[in-house]
């Protein structure tokens, strides 16, 4: 054992976990404590590891398939070199306990799409190790890092994909953002319920200008098909995550365009004219419980994107400025965004 890493908690690297390659990262060297006081391991650094090497994981792997998320642990081994073991398991590793090993990264493997195609409608997204997923502890958004992107270096990062329920029960229910999945929407939920669901999962809804920044690059909806967005003006109801392959911005960042609206963070009011409104409060989830009056003329909030049936409207800059915060018409989405830590 190292002493260097001896208190109960430490973790350093010199730099950051980053992708390698479609199935590979490179490990910058460090240290790591695990397991408590006087248990400091070294990380030797290692470059294209391989986490599909059955060398490199705990048998839960498999085979890699659209959609993972994938976790990387420092495991005691007997030896002052920490072992990296990745696991599907977002615990502990199969063969190991809480005592022996130490969740120290992390990535989604999912589609991607370089900056280059940004906006090719021809591009199919290969589907990878997400390089803007891989998280360390140094590294990572201040929430859970399952299922999100960095957007912007050092600043935020965003959920992949559209929310859908997780575990627990309102008012406490977590949501997440996950491959395959039926979405969130407001149909059982109002607009204004959204705030109370993202801050389960330590996140908060997204501003204009951070939906515009994670929504760059994803092709708009055609009116004839689905193609490049769920879109087509045929289309009767969203469909589960990731439904599109091409629907995906140089942010790797999955229906920003189609599918439901992602709901934004920010309101507004049309008029002078206030009057108390009591409707626009009993709504959604607690619609029974008397929660107080707004006192507005129209208010309003942003939504972005486009929904099912949008066709070419919907796009990157597909901004809807007179969404109803109260509304529960089931059109509407919702993603976490959060600050780096």
């Amino acid at each position: 054992m190292t002493t260097i890493a001896a208190g109960a908690g430490y973790f350093s690297m010199m730099g950051k976990i980053s992708a390698a390659g479609a199935v590979t990262l490179d490990i910058p060297e460090g240290s790591v404590n695990i397991g408590g006081n006087g248990k400091g391991y070294m990380i030797a650094a290692q470059s294209s590891w391989d986490v599909s090497d059955a060398t490199n994981h705990d048998g839960s792997l498999g085979t890699l398939v659209l959609g993972d998320d994938v976790y990387i642990y420092a495991v005691d081994d007997g030896d002052i070199q920490a072992k990296l073991v990745a696991s599907k398991n977002a615990d502990i590793p199969d063969g190991y306990t809480a005592v022996n090993s130490r969740k120290i990264g992390g990535f989604h493997y999912g589609r991607v799409r370089p900056v280059v195609n940004r906006y090719d409608t021809d591009y199919i997204p290969s589907v990878q190790i997400v390089p803007n997923s891989v998280w360390d502890l140094q590294h990572r958004p201040s929430c859970d890092p399952t299922g999100m992107v960095e957007i912007t270096p050092g600043g935020f990062w965003a959920d992949i994909y559209l929310n859908s329920e997780g575990g627990g029960i309102w008012p406490e229910n977590v949501p997440v953002s996950r491959y395959g999945q039926s979405l969130i929407r407001n149909n059982v939920y109002a607009r204004s319920d959204f705030h109370l669901l993202l801050r389960n999962a330590g996140k908060r809804l997204p501003v204009v200008e951070e939906f515009l920044t994670y929504a760059e690059g994803s092709p708009a909806g055609q009116s004839a098909n689905n193609d490049c967005a769920w879109a087509a003006n045929t289309n009767t109801g969203p469909a589960p995550s990731g439904t599109v392959a091409k629907a995906i911005s140089m942010f790797n960042v999955v229906d920003v365009v189609g599918n439901l609206w992602d709901y934004i963070g920010e309101h507004s009011d049309w008029g002078d004219t206030l009057r108390k409104d009591f409707t626009v409060v009993n709504v959604g989830k607690d619609a029974s419980i008397p929660r107080g009056v707004v006192d507005h003329a129209e208010w309003r909030s942003f939504a972005g994107g486009g929904v099912w049936n949008y066709g070419d409207e919907a796009g990157s800059r597909c901004l809807h400025s007179g969404s109803k915060p109260w509304f529960t018409n089931g059109i509407v989405g919702m993603r976490g965004v959060c600050d780096a830590l």
